[in-house]
């Protein structure tokens, strides 16, 4: 299900990922979370399922799954984040993580994502 308006197909497909991290940095960002991914993200980590879930979940807002904790820091950003920001599990990120941002994005997504960033200065130099 594709639920990104802000950016067509063809823009997409010249984004690069510069992997700096702030979309895992977005104040208020919600990683959603899947039965499976609870699996694989628990095996990955070396921790039962129960483990993750007491540990690195919450339950989300409108009460419907499991969502990553954020940082302990209060900063808003992922719970996920290492001390040097690197993903500590990127081998096995959730999908919703992996298909940014070509299934889902916000309007203002390219505010703080430098790939989406430098592909639209891209194309508003194509158009003019």
């Amino acid at each position: 299900m594709r639920i990104n308006n802000a950016y067509s197909n063809d823009e997409l497909a010249g984004f690069a990922c510069v992997c700096c991290g702030a979309c895992c940095r977005i104040e208020g960002g919600i990683v959603r979370l899947s039965d499976g991914e609870i699996a694989r993200i628990a095996a990955y980590l070396g921790m039962s399922e129960q483990e993750f879930i007491d540990q690195e979940t919450d339950i989300s807002p409108d009460r419907k799954c499991l969502i990553l904790k954020d940082a302990p820091d209060g900063s808003g950003t992922c719970g996920m984040l290492d001390d040097q920001g690197l993903c500590r599990i990127h081998p096995v990120k959730p999908d919703q993580c992996a298909s940014f941002p070509y299934d889902w994005a916000n309007d203002d997504s390219s505010l703080s994502c430098a790939g989406l960033r430098a592909l639209r200065a891209k194309t508003c130099q194509m158009m003019g």
